[in-house]
């Protein structure tokens, strides 16, 4: 199951190409949960999600610097809520390992959380990029 769809779209390339990497990613990462990969190879899934996801953090904030977008500082608390949320999740992986309560906190923590973002938050910030 891809969590990705075209509703998605912000209309900026760049951004569009980064959430469909992004949002891949997590594909990859709940997938190998519910095939009950081993930890190793969920963790190493998991950290390359996180890894990507602030990158892409990265990408999007400059952007919205550059082009003085005026919902920066609460576009940034999204994402600064996101990194926490992430980053337990990583620590919490650690220390139980796969299970079936992980991978409903990844899907929450990681897929649900993208998707609610992306549809709002990314959306706002499109729409301010297509008309600059």
């Amino acid at each position: 199951m891809s969590y990705w769809n075209d509703s998605l779209l912000t209309g900026v390339a760049l951004i569009d190409d980064e959430h469909r990497k992004l949002i891949a990613s997590v594909d990859k990462l709940i997938d190998s949960m519910k095939q009950g990969k081993s930890k190793e190879e969920l963790s190493q899934h998991l950290n390359q999600t996180v890894s990507i996801a602030k990158e892409h953090i990265r990408v999007e904030e400059n952007l919205q610097e550059k082009h003085a977008y005026p919902g920066v500082g609460a576009h940034k608390r999204h994402h600064a809520q996101f990194s926490m949320q992430a980053g337990e999740l990583v620590k919490e992986f650690a220390k139980t390992g796969p299970n079936v309560t992980m991978t409903a906190k990844a899907s929450k923590t990681v897929a649900d959380w993208l998707v609610s973002h992306i549809s709002a938050e990314d959306k706002k910030l499109g729409d301010f990029l297509n008309n600059v």
